[in-house]
């Protein structure tokens, strides 16, 4: 429940160019900082993270593995070689970036907002190299993927006819995310396949060829664990077949791969 709800947050939170490393670092000489930051061990049920007004990192009860997949715009399953603690132990940030000169030359292509974003997750790797003594190398390895393919008798969700008048009445665009449950509304199959990633841990490629705007509901039960009795409900392999009339095929593919090759736990302060 705590990674799937942190993968929500995050996936609300931001969006923008991917910022995947190339090698030791990304932007190793003009990489932007925070200026202050607390780091303090903090284990909660209610783990959340946010980013107030002027840039600040705020977060309580995190994961240091998924700071890491947050700062470098990768899932959590692609990263490899990280010490269990990274997953196990939680941590409050309060970060504040200072009146920094220094930052990287982002494309003129992207968005106020895009350049926002970026810049914030470059911090966000400048505080994990510096407080974590993170060091990082990427790779493409080949790993465990899903196809996602429309199944024999086709797709039995429909093009969206979402209009103004829903935005109107509060009914907006995207995709609702509840811990057995998907509801889209006018999304596309590859946000759909981003998300199923998620949730399955495990690469999922698009390749319905589907390429409009749906509308669909997806519930499944959760899987049964030593002890517990059978779910009243499929299975989430069997709800996307059975509900979308889609289907996920297992298989081997590249995949881009953070490496761990150092980390240390935080100096609290």
């Amino acid at each position: 429940m705590k990674k799937s709800m942190l993968g929500i947050i995050a996936l609300a939170m931001l969006t923008g160019s991917t910022l995947l490393a190339q090698g030791e670092q990304t932007y190793p000489a003009a990489r932007p900082e925070f200026e202050v930051a607390s780091i303090k061990l903090d284990p909660r049920p209610d783990p959340m993270i946010g980013r107030p007004p002027g840039g600040r990192l705020v977060a309580h009860g995190i994961f240091t593995k998924f700071l890491i997949a947050l700062a470098y715009d990768v899932k959590e399953f692609q990263i490899l070689d990280a010490p269990t603690w990274t997953s196990r132990e939680q941590y409050s940030i309060d970060a504040k970036p200072g009146d920094n000169p220094k930052g990287p030359i982002l494309s003129v292509y992207l968005t106020k907002r895009q350049k926002e974003d970026d810049e914030f997750k470059l911090r966000i790797q400048s505080l994990l190299a510096d407080r974590f003594q993170l060091r990082i190398h990427k790779e493409t390895r080949e790993q465990q993927v899903y196809s996602l393919v429309v199944a024999k008798n086709g797709p039995k969700f429909k093009e969206s006819k979402f209009n103004e008048s829903d935005a109107a009445k509060g009914r907006l665009p995207g995709l609702k995310m509840h811990p057995y449950e998907l509801i889209g509304t006018s999304v596309d199959v590859h946000l759909l396949a981003e998300e199923l990633s998620r949730r399955l841990s495990r690469n999922v490629i698009d390749r319905t060829g589907l390429n409009g705007a749906y509308d669909f509901d997806l519930r499944w039960a959760p899987d049964v664990t030593d002890g517990d009795s059978a779910p009243d409900g499929p299975s989430i392999l069997t709800a996307v077949q059975e509900q979308l009339g889609l289907k996920l095929e297992s298989g081997k593919a590249p995949v881009d791969a953070i490496i761990i090759d150092h980390i240390e736990r935080p100096t609290e302060n």
